[in-house]
């Protein structure tokens, strides 16, 4: 059955300082099958809108908090920024909580805070970023936008494996097809069930038919016992296979090499460096898919493009291509973006570094000279 659920996420962070960060989040966000929430959708001051927000944030089934290089506005009231006091709101809630820190090296002077008591924030902004490192949270860092799409669509891909059986939103006519759904599955799953069951009967009363037609000829005398055919262990040997409780009939055709995938020499050597660069990475590789560029084929931060024209975004889409066609890697998400080496994947990649003398430890595109001319 397909999961027709959506996920609310409210996105947390000082504005003016991620903007443009804020934009790209909500992106990753909807392709990941999340209903983003934040404070695009208050335009009062924060003081007015605390009650609007905390029951947003009640309604919502993650939270994701975003720290750059500004602590923000804080509320007189308590002394704590409103990021801050937003995040203490979802903890109390037990809200499941993501977390993206901007490293301390990409943040420049103008993404900090200013004013007399710029020196007091960016002490309580330590602070709270510390804290919530230790907090139990999720958490990863990024220094620019591709590296946060980069790391945000895995991080929100993945906290849906762990969600709440009730946590979600679904359509109401979303709810009717599902139970339709599940019905026309369990009346086309009966159905096969009596074809099966019909076709055994058949050919069990066939049996029993051949069975009265050989003993009504050996009572007439029209064939001996010597005349029956018979088969020996052998023949049926040949003829069929048991593999794992499961008989089969033998096909020599399976058992033939593909090539490409039998012979390190055969495989190309771009969809080779993709599969041991990932198994020897975070496991996984990246499709960023835009409008306005060609498609780039990434593995843990690494590149393979020489350039950015189609004909090389070309090249690097086939060899993912051949990989998925394999069974080495597989999509994980909802947008074909990011793939993850299967088992069997990790095994190639060891055999295909070993039996082509890959040398991970360079950058691809030095490593890749060694075998074609980029």
């Amino acid at each position: 059955m397909k999961n027709k659920r959506k996920f609310s996420i409210f996105i947390s962070s000082t504005y003016e300082d991620l903007k443009e960060e804020r934009q790209a989040l909500i992106g990753v966000a909807l392709e990941n099958n999340f209903i983003p929430v934040g404070m695009e959708q208050f335009h009062a001051a924060p003081t007015s809108q605390w009650n609007v927000i905390t029951k947003m944030i009640d309604e919502c089934d993650f939270y994701l908090l975003v720290i750059g290089g500004r602590y923000g506005s804080i509320d007189d009231e308590t002394g704590l920024s409103y990021t801050e006091k937003e995040y203490n709101y979802a903890k109390s809630k037990k809200l499941p909580v993501l977390v993206l820190i901007k490293k301390s090296s990409a943040i420049v002077e103008s993404e900090k805070d200013t004013g007399d008591d710029k020196y007091d924030k960016m002490r309580k902004l330590d602070e709270f970023r510390d804290r919530v490192k230790n907090d139990g949270n999720t958490v990863d860092f990024f220094e620019d936008i591709n590296s946060l799409k980069y790391v945000a669509s895995p991080t929100l891909g993945h906290a849906i494996n762990y969600v709440d059986d009730n946590s979600g939103w679904v359509r109401y006519r979303d709810i009717v097809d599902i139970i339709n759904e599940e019905a026309d599955g369990r009346n086309k799953e009966n159905a096969e069930l009596r074809g099966q069951q019909q076709k055994m009967l058949d050919d069990i009363k066939e049996m029993y038919v051949q069975i009265g037609s050989r003993l009504t000829d050996l009572e007439n005398n029209q064939l001996t016992w010597e005349e029956i055919p018979t088969v020996t262990k052998e023949d049926i040997d040949k003829l069929f296979r048991d593999e794992k409780e499961t008989l089969t009939i033998d096909n020599s055709e399976n058992d033939r090499p593909v090539v490409g995938q039998d012979d390190v020499g055969n495989i190309p050597v771009e969809s080779a460096f993709l599969l041991v660069y990932a198994a020897d990475g975070d496991g996984q590789i990246m499709k960023i898919q835009t409008l306005s560029s060609p498609t780039e084929i990434s593995t843990s931060g690494k590149q393979f493009m020489a350039d950015n024209s189609r004909r090389e975004s070309a090249r690097w889409v086939e060899a993912l291509e051949r990989l998925i066609e394999w069974g080495w890697v597989k999509a994980i998400g909802y947008k074909d973006e990011i793939f993850e080496l299967t088992g069997t994947g990790y095994k190639k990649a060891d055999w295909l570094k070993e039996g082509m003398g890959i040398d991970t430890s360079k950058e691809p595109l030095d490593e890749l000279k060694e075998f074609v001319c980029i």
